[in-house]
């Protein structure tokens, strides 16, 4: 998945994590809360959506062009771009990539088939902090969630404009698309250390990009990309440059799509900040409104060990206040968190120690339930840092 880099994070931790874009700007959103205090009652996040909802195609095409699938005709910058030189190779080289890919999700969606039993899974929301843009791990294991909301430090970003485009610099957008897609294709997560440069160039900006591709390549249209300003008196207080303001101020895109065969209408919300706890003292009410949603599922993948830190402490409540089901390797919340009371837990995979640089998130205890199981549960895909020796972590937890 990610992997996020915040500044606080003890130790000197070495944190991994990614990014966010958009087309359409709006202000506000109807369901989410507006103000710092909190409402006293709080309308659904996702309005209804309308029966056949329409579709913008610009965007869907932008979608499909980038992820190297034929797109949809008629759109006239589109289909100029499409019989490029530079998109026909290009398109060779992500369809490649994707078929091995698809392997790896099937093996997934084998185990979500067998393993993850979400009751009422359409009426709920998946809460997915430190996300970045890894739509693709979220859509592959909570296909029926009507609302993913993800959180983490990256800048929302932009589709490419791909009007005004030359051919030269349409190619250029194309190698940045290839190279931001790189790790999330081979490693099953994203790198910040290259992400930071692969999504902040000049035609290649944000993470919004990276999840709208994923939604082209898994049979999505985008219906439409909006800004989200979660407090929108905060932000214009932040504003002032003399005004003591976060290092991170907040920034949102929400992404409405269908399904291009079913019509099954889904929302995705992504909210970028530094959510560790002192820099949350600027945006006091942000944790509050992400957990009303509840009962919710929680997700969290290539964490970095964030949870384990008590600098984040206020993330951690929220999720076990909220959820009812939470899926995640060790770099989520610790084991120690799920008590046998209150939380069912089931083991996957084996459990190896952290990788070197990442080594205060050993658990000995979980090592213990691992060595404990007198039949492992295989894992068959990879989940996590451990990508490349077959020793992937997943906790499935229930709330009993």
């Amino acid at each position: 998945m990610k992997v996020e880099f915040f500044a606080r994070a003890r130790r000197g931790m070495r944190l991994f994590f990614v990014c966010t874009s958009m087309v359409a700007v709006s202000v506000a959103t109807p369901g989410w809360a507006q103000a710092v205090a909190p409402a006293a009652t709080v309308a659904a996040p996702v309005a209804a959506a309308p029966a056949s909802p329409t579709y913008d195609v610009r965007a869907t095409g932008t979608a499909q062009l980038l992820a190297g699938l034929p797109p949809t005709p008629g759109d006239a910058v589109i289909d100029r771009l499409a019989a490029t030189a530079a998109w026909q190779s290009h398109s060779k080289i992500m369809q490649q990539d994707w078929a091995k890919v698809k392997q790896r999700l099937a093996e997934m969606e084998k185990w979500r088939d067998q393993e993850l039993k979400i009751a009422d899974a359409g009426q709920k929301t998946l809460l997915y902090p430190f996300s970045g843009p890894d739509y693709l791990n979220a859509a592959t294991l909570f296909p029926t969630h009507k609302q993913y909301v993800f959180f983490s430090l990256e800048s929302p970003g932009r589709l490419p404009d791909l009007a005004g485009l030359t051919e030269p610099q349409f190619a250029r957008v194309l190698e940045h698309t290839r190279l931001a897609m790189r790790d999330i294709f081979q490693r099953n997560y994203f790198i910040t250390d290259y992400m930071s440069k692969q999504l902040g160039t000049d035609l290649f900006k944000g993470t919004v990009p990276v999840m709208a591709i994923m939604m082209a390549l898994e049979g999505k249209r985008i219906v439409r990309i909006e800004a989200v300003d979660l407090f929108p008196t905060l932000t214009k207080q932040y504003a002032d440059p003399h005004a003591n303001r976060p290092g991170k101020r907040l920034s949102g895109a929400r992404i409405d799509f269908v399904d291009a065969k079913t019509g099954f209408a889904q929302q995705l919300s992504y909210f970028s900040l530094d959510a560790a706890d002192k820099a949350l003292e600027f945006y006091p009410a942000f944790i509050e409104t992400i957990g009303r949603n509840k009962p919710a599922t929680g997700f969290l993948k290539s964490a970095s060990y964030l949870l384990h830190d008590q600098q984040f402490k206020k993330t951690r409540d929220m999720l076990l206040a909220s959820a009812d089901t939470i899926v995640q390797d060790d770099t989520g919340i610790p084991y120690k968190y799920f008590p046998k009371t209150s939380w069912q837990v089931k083991l996957y995979g084996q459990y190896a120690r952290p990788i070197r640089s990442l080594s205060y998130g050993d658990q000995p205890d979980l090592h213990a339930a691992y060595a404990a199981q007198t039949k492992p549960e295989p894992l068959n895909f990879p989940f996590g840092y451990h990508w490349k020796n077959g020793k992937s972590v997943l906790l499935l937890a229930t709330r009993q």
